[in-house]
């Protein structure tokens, strides 16, 4: 089955920002996006899934009126999971990363696949909350399986609108990256990812 991993568009959060429950508004028309990112999908999916958070949800909203044009936007349906949601960062959420004391970000960043930020999620709880996304959409997965008893047809194409976080946990995992690489390779916002499940 083919994974197509979408990023969100980019926002109007300050460069050097720490967010990822925070929504901040899309910094361009989600239209602008939505185009270039259209590109890069299959002419046709067989689902659709997005991370509830509505700087994904406006990408995917907007994507799948490019799929189906003729449709009115009231009436498009987009199946969310929240296991898509980017890493939290807890009491740092929204905050510049220059105003967060040092003293808590420095022993964060020496381990953040595994260590915690107050009140938040380490980089080990956004790769447990994808691979349970994972494992239901995989072959024999209990997801997969569902979708594919309701539609009486084999699933063979998923797109996925996200974030960064849970893109680069998936493709750690896909890939065999060592989780404490996961940020060294790009994923730009709106960029596309395609992976084998």
């Amino acid at each position: 089955m083919d994974l197509y991993l979408v990023r969100h568009p980019e926002t109007i959060a300050p460069k050097g920002t720490c967010y990822g429950r925070t929504d901040f508004p899309l910094k361009y028309p989600v239209e602008d996006t939505a185009h270039s990112t259209f590109s890069y999908l299959p002419p046709n999916f067989d689902h659709f899934l997005s991370s509830p958070a509505p700087r994904a949800l406006k990408l995917a909203h907007a994507l799948l009126l490019k799929y189906n044009p003729n449709q009115t936007p009231s009436g498009l349906t987009i199946n969310t999971d929240n296991r898509l949601l980017e890493m939290d960062f807890g009491d740092w959420d929204g905050k510049l990363w220059e105003d967060i004391p040092r003293k808590e970000t420095i022993p964060w960043m020496k381990d953040f696949v595994n260590a915690r930020t107050p009140n938040g999620e380490a980089f080990t709880d956004l790769i447990h909350r994808v691979d349970l996304f994972l494992n239901d959409w995989k072959r024999n997965g209990a997801s997969r399986e569902q979708w594919e008893e309701t539609n009486k047809q084999k699933l063979e194409s998923i797109i996925v609108v996200c974030h960064s976080g849970p893109i680069r946990a998936i493709l750690c995992r896909m890939h065999g990256i060592p989780h404490e690489e996961a940020f060294k390779s790009p994923v730009e916002f709106g960029s596309v990812h395609k992976v084998q499940l």
